[in-house]
């Protein structure tokens, strides 16, 4: 069947495709049985073109994907060798072909930080755990800015987060160095109380590392976390009872605690395996505050009562050298002393005056009740410039415990 063209304009039928319409004059033709076929054509050439479109599209976000992670590699490679200047240069070019791309502004941040440019590098950081506030990572950042500008509350917030933040990895480790960083911070920084809590939370997942362990012990006992000290010393030991240091903890949290015949047995098993002069000064207080005190297990109740006597001559003798330190030297009026140490020394001076009384547990008892009342009068008296009886100082501490 043979093509029929018709005018588009008047609908008129034509003889030819490209012949003048002759009733309108127009050329704009149709052939009315092929328009199927047009417009398969048609959609055809669409959808080509839409491949085409697309193929191009994706092949450029590829390309700008590509160059991006380049300049990304560069950059990495920049900041490893601490070429921070030209590293940042590249971070900048990565992100221009992927602006929220989270790598690389991170980098840009890492960069930042290492050049020292700080303000910018908070402002990336911060826009970036807003996005993700559990991020390990980021909080780790901030901790380390915020601590490198003394913003130290700050610092040990952004720790703490980056501790039970999400990590990925080998989550354990890192997270027991960022306990590690923290006790540092805040050991510089002079923060006990919140030293300690960390320190007890530490006890409780023990790393295995010896050298970490003698360092958390150290801390303990500067924080007077003696009992733990103690503890873990004492765990130390348990694997190797020629641990040296450990030996020395241990006696040195037991003094503390005024189990001073336990501490004296640590440091004498130091001192076989190390002898120092340290140690042998150690011992020797050991035994001075042992022999002192009157409450002592074992000891017969004629040796407590001497004791207890002993200690009210030195509670005197101590009172007496801090009104006047200068001894013979001294000229001039002494300082007068408060009524209550008056009082004090007095009752001292009468328990002591004449012939000792009979030994039992009720004079034992008073005699350390007043030498324990002249010595806490006697305390705001002295100051630290004035040289005390160490052992006499120790019991004391152990009676008011």
């Amino acid at each position: 069947m043979a093509k029929r063209y018709i005018c588009l304009v008047c609908r008129n039928e034509i003889a030819h495709p490209n012949a003048e319409c002759p009733y309108c004059k127009a050329r704009s033709v149709i052939a009315e049985g092929a328009s199927p076929r047009i417009l398969g054509m048609v959609f055809g050439v669409m959808a080509a073109v839409f491949a085409v479109t697309g193929f191009y599209a994706k092949s450029f976000k590829a390309e700008r994907s590509t160059r991006g992670q380049h300049h990304f590699g560069v950059a990495q490679e920049l900041l490893a060798e601490g070429n921070h200047a030209n590293a940042i240069k590249e971070y900048r070019n990565a992100l221009s072909y992927a602006k929220e791309e989270p790598d690389y502004r991170l980098g840009l941040a890492r960069a930042l930080f290492e050049d020292e440019r700080y303000a910018e590098t908070e402002n990336h950081l911060v826009d970036l755990r807003s996005q993700d506030p559990t991020s390990g990572i980021l909080n780790y950042l901030l901790a380390q800015l915020a601590a490198k500008e003394g913003r130290l509350d700050e610092a040990v917030s952004y720790y703490r987060t980056a501790i039970h933040g999400r990590w990925e990895g080998d989550t354990e480790d890192r997270r027991l160095n960022l306990r590690l960083e923290l006790v540092d911070l805040l050991e510089t920084s002079g923060r006990d109380e919140q030293l300690a809590a960390e320190l007890i939370a530490l006890a409780e997942i023990m790393p295995d590392d010896r050298g970490i362990q003698h360092k958390l012990g150290a801390l303990m006992l500067r924080t007077q976390l003696f009992d733990r000290a103690s503890s873990l010393f004492q765990t130390l030991l348990e694997a190797n009872p020629r641990d040296h240091e450990a030996l020395l903890g241990r006696g040195e949290a037991e003094f503390q605690l005024g189990n001073y015949i336990t501490a004296r047995t640590q440091y004498n098993r130091a001192k076989l395996v190390r002898d120092d002069d340290a140690t042998n000064e150690r011992i020797a207080l050991c035994n001075r505050i042992i022999e002192l005190d009157p409450t002592r297990r074992g000891i017969s109740l004629r040796e407590r009562f001497r004791r207890s006597r002993v200690l009210i001559e030195r509670a005197r003798a101590a009172t007496l050298k801090c009104q006047n330190p200068s001894g013979d030297a001294f000229v001039g009026p002494l300082v007068a002393l408060p009524a209550d140490l008056a009082s004090a020394l007095e009752n001292a001076d009468q328990a002591l005056a004449g012939r000792p009384g009979r030994a039992t547990d009720e004079t034992v008892e008073a005699n350390t009740l007043t030498a324990e009342e002249l010595w806490n009068q006697a305390s705001p008296l002295c100051n630290e410039s004035t040289p005390l009886d160490p052992p006499l100082v120790h019991v004391m501490a152990k009676l008011s415990r």
